[in-house]
């Protein structure tokens, strides 16, 4: 399978099928009360968060991997970016003894992108293009948290 389709699958994961998991389980008051955001979003303003920050990094890493082959790390972190997003739902659930909202689909990303990174490594994927890779999914998976804190008020205003 080409690399790309791995890339597609947890695109469209995510969008709608684990933001879908994550509204039936109150995802936003569950990222209160764990302490992942200083607010309680409204369901609206946490999915204006998803769609015009958390996605959109996504599809940037996405079309450059397309784009130019000094940019194949950001498919891996691609990759990476659904393992940790597996990781801190199945770290929750065994945490609080409940099944983290999010947990199904996340075990998807587990899956595709244990798949998807065992195919880089066949095609010859590098260790730098790895560590490349890892540093991006951590970005990919922290840096939206952070946007979201500083954009919190433009959201609130429009959302209200």
């Amino acid at each position: 399978m080409n690399l790309f389709y791995f890339i597609l699958l947890n695109l469209v994961i995510y969008m709608p099928f684990h933001l879908f998991e994550e509204a039936a389980g109150d995802f936003p008051k569950w990222m209160y009360t764990h302490k992942w955001l200083p607010y309680h979003m409204t369901h609206g303003h946490w999915m204006a968060n998803n769609i015009f920050i958390y996605y959109p990094l996504l599809l940037i890493a996405a079309f450059l991997f397309l784009t130019s082959k000094t940019f194949v790390f950001m498919g891996a972190g691609i990759m990476v970016w659904g393992i940790i997003n597996f990781a801190d739902h199945f770290f929750y659930t065994i945490k609080d003894r409940k099944v983290s909202p999010g947990l199904i689909t996340g075990t998807l990303f587990l899956a595709n992108s244990a798949a998807g990174l065992l195919k880089f490594y066949q095609q010859g994927f590098t260790l730098t293009g790895m560590v490349a890779g890892t540093i991006t999914g951590i970005v990919l998976f922290g840096l939206p948290m952070g946007l979201c804190i500083i954009t919190y008020n433009f959201f609130e205003k429009i959302i209200k």
